[in-house]
C-alpha cells in the first residue's frame, strides 16, 4: 500500500470530483458503483469508504491484482471488476451508510468520484382484513371476517347460511306451531260441547222430576 501512496503523489490531479452522487439502496439488496471512467492502460483505482468520523479502505486494483480484505465489516461482501473497476457489495446494511469515494490512476493522471450511499429498511407488509355483517332471519347481525382468499370465503358461506335457507326453516316452525294451535282449538270446543251436553242433560232431569 505504501507503494500506491508514493505513486499517487507523484502523478498528476487531472480532476477533482466537485459533485456528490447520490445512491439509494434497499437494506439487503445489492450495491454497484461505477468509477465513471473508461479505464484503459496502466490504471490503479481505490475505493473507500467514509462513515462517522472514519475512513477506511474497502477494495483495490493496484499493478492488475485485485484486493478486497482490508475492512472486515465488508468481508465476503466485496467485489471490483478488474475491467471496469465497478465495485459490488452484496447484502448492503443499514450502518453502511456513508461516502464511498473511488481514486482513479490513469497514465499517471488521477481523478476522483464520489458517491453518497442511502441505505433504507423495506416497508414491511400490512395485511387488510375485511369484515361483513350477515343479517339472520330474526334481525340479529353476525359479523362474518373474510379475506382475499377463496377457501376462507367457502368456510364463510358455510357458518353462515344465506338469508332464504333460514327463512324456509322458519316457515316450517311456523306451521308446526299453528298445527298443535289448531289442535288446541278442537280439544276446547270439544270439551264445551260435551259440558254443554252434560248441563242440558241435567236441566231435563230437574224438570221431570
Amino acid at each position: 500500500m505504501w507503494v500506491f501512496i508514493v505513486f499517487f503523489t507523484s502523478v498528476e490531479v487531472c480532476g477533482q470530483a466537485d459533485v456528490i452522487t447520490t445512491v439509494r439502496v434497499k437494506e439487503g439488496g445489492v450495491l454497484n458503483l461505477h468509477p465513471g471512467v473508461d479505464l484503459k492502460g496502466d490504471f490503479q483505482i481505490l475505493w473507500s469508504y467514509e462513515g462517522g468520523n472514519q475512513s477506511n479502505r474497502v477494495a483495490q486494483i493496484y499493478q492488475g491484482r485485485i484486493y478486497t480484505h482490508y475492512d472486515e465489516r465488508f468481508a465476503g461482501r466485496v467485489q471490483i471488476d478488474q475491467t471496469t473497476g465497478v465495485l459490488t457489495i452484496s447484502n448492503i446494511r443499514s450502518n453502511e451508510t456513508g461516502l464511498f469515494e473511488a481514486f482513479i490512476v490513469i497514465n499517471r493522471l488521477i481523478s476522483t468520484r464520489q458517491f453518497n450511499i442511502d441505505v433504507y429498511a423495506p416497508v414491511s407488509s400490512v395485511t387488510v382484513q375485511q369484515s361483513t355483517l350477515i343479517y339472520s332471519a330474526n334481525g340479529s347481525e353476525q359479523g362474518a371476517p373474510q379475506t382475499s382468499n377463496t377457501s376462507s370465503t367457502n368456510q364463510t358461506r358455510e357458518l353462515y347460511p344465506p338469508i332464504q335457507d333460514c327463512a324456509e326453516r322458519c316457515g316450517v316452525t311456523e306451521a308446526l306451531i299453528r298445527l298443535v294451535l289448531s289442535g288446541l282449538v278442537g280439544i276446547a270446543t270439544v270439551f264445551f260441547l260435551v259440558e254443554s251436553l252434560m248441563i242440558c242433560s241435567s236441566q231435563r232431569i230437574d224438570s221431570s222430576v
